[in-house]
């Protein structure tokens, strides 16, 4: 529960996505429509599944151009740091 309390300051985020719902490809889509209304050099944190949603996303993420800071898995799911480029 500490390491979470940490994590959860690592980064100072501008905007947070829960996606765990969500079924590939709309996280994607819903990922980046997001990064779309941020600023470059702001933070998003977006928090997603094991499986299709993490083999996915965080690849696609770099493909767009955008810098992953960090995944941390949080329980059931993971958090992925984006900085927007």
């Amino acid at each position: 529960m500490i390491l979470r309390e940490i994590t959860m300051e690592l980064y100072e985020t501008t905007k947070k996505l829960d996606l765990r719902q969500s079924v590939c490809p709309s996280t994607f889509s819903k990922t980046k429509q997001a990064l779309s209304q941020l600023q470059r050099g702001e933070i998003m944190q977006v928090r997603l599944s094991p499986g299709e949603q993490m083999e996915t996303v965080p690849p696609a993420i770099l493909h767009e151009g955008h810098q992953v800071l960090n995944i941390i898995k949080d329980g059931n799911s993971y958090l992925l740091y984006i900085l927007k480029q």
